[in-house]
């Protein structure tokens, strides 16, 4: 498998001795945070702190929640992991316990949900711990690795087949599809059913490939409840443990001053487009008749998601639409400035809407993000 340099890897580890504090490292299944744990663990020779809580030895060390009995089970290796940390009932107990008793302690603990892990961790430990995102390999460290040529070179491939570590080394297009039904059935939501009690595993799925077909539209849950069967409120809960799952995320509309801005409906993204090609069954070119309008929207936004996260740029993303007169794909908010980016494959300038919206909150010129230019948007 390819060896990505994450992003992240050096806030970390910028971090990571700080006396009393706690790393806490989070994202969706596969997308690399135990190779990313043990390459640290690797670089300061520290590969025997390396634990996995899904083990039951593990699991009774931690829920002993006896500082000496779960000191003595880690050893004294300078740092520790503690990998999928949420499967452990009470871990911000746990992770409170042993930081009080030996603060000079360094762990690092990794989560693929957010259902139990942030909120056992966040009241336990306010204040002592620092939270990291990893996404799936971003166009900044795949170009890091393979050059900027090479990335422009295959977006058509990143477009269709995303860039979660394992795809990104499939051997061919056949493996590339193979890897993603695998990983796009039970596996990638694979807490959801494990925390939640999912009685129904069935009604997700359709509710994921609902979704999928409608990247880059506005989603209405009474449309999906009605093609699903389920009652809204199913749908709403279920959209919500997805997010948790950190399979997609939503955008608000940005509404402040004009009467007929859209204040109410949402759109929901997936962090990768291998996982909607996979859910929607269709691995074609994406400029044979494929919605590549939506797939372009999708890449764009979650590799901006990305770009921000790794440069720790902490602003509020919308889009906006007014009725009867187009929409602007993403607004960008950060200590009261407005940036507007709309994103077409080809070469293409903004349209109407734009010059409304810039003229109505005097922002400065909308960009305009194609295949040509999308590198500086990203890196």
């Amino acid at each position: 498998m390819k060896e990505y340099i994450r992003d992240i890897e050096a806030n970390i580890k910028n971090r990571l001795f700080e006396e009393g504090k706690i790393i806490v490292l989070y994202g969706p299944r596969q997308v690399g945070k135990t190779t990313l744990a043990k390459k640290i663990l690797a670089d300061y020779g520290c590969e025997r702190g390396y634990f996995n809580c899904e083990d039951s030895s593990v699991i009774t060390a931690l829920q002993s929640h006896n500082a000496s009995t779960m000191n003595n089970f880690f050893g004294d290796s300078k740092i520790i992991v503690l990998d999928e940390a949420q499967s452990v009932t009470n871990i911000g107990r746990a992770l409170k316990i042993i930081i009080d008793a030996y603060p000079k302690k360094n762990i690092i603990a990794t989560g693929s949900s957010s259902f139990d892990l942030a909120n056992k961790i966040n009241e336990p430990l306010t204040g002592r711990h620092y939270e990291y995102f990893l996404f799936p390999v971003s166009f900044n460290e795949i170009a890091a690795l393979e050059g900027n040529r090479v990335l422009f070179e295959k977006i058509n491939s990143r477009l269709i087949f995303g860039s979660y570590p394992e795809i990104l080394s499939a051997v061919s297009n056949d493996d590339a599809r193979e890897k993603l039904r695998a990983l796009a059935t039970s596996y990638l939501y694979r807490d959801v059913f494990k925390f939640q009690n999912i009685k129904s595993p069935d009604v997700l799925t359709k509710i994921l490939k609902a979704l999928a077909h409608q990247v880059g539209s506005e989603v209405s849950f009474n449309e999906i409840s009605s093609l699903v069967g389920v009652d809204k409120n199913t749908v709403t809960r279920y959209i919500r443990l997805l997010e948790q799952a950190f399979i997609i995320f939503r955008l608000s509309p940005f509404s402040r001053n004009m009467r007929n801005e859209i204040k109410r409906s949402q759109k929901i993204y997936f962090y990768d487009n291998g996982i909607i090609s996979a859910l929607t069954e269709n691995f074609s070119d994406a400029t044979t008749g494929r919605d590549i309008g939506g797939l372009w929207e999708n890449l764009m936004i979650s590799e901006r998601l990305k770009y921000n996260g790794f440069h720790r740029h902490h602003k509020n993303l919308f889009f906006w639409r007014v009725k009867g007169a187009g929409e602007i794909d993403l607004i960008e908010e950060s200590d009261g400035n407005i940036t507007p980016f709309e994103f077409k494959w080809s070469k293409s300038k903004a349209g109407t809407s734009a010059r409304k919206f810039e003229k109505e909150y005097k922002t400065v010129p909308t960009q305009v993000i194609n295949k040509e230019n999308f590198m500086d948007f990203v890196r």
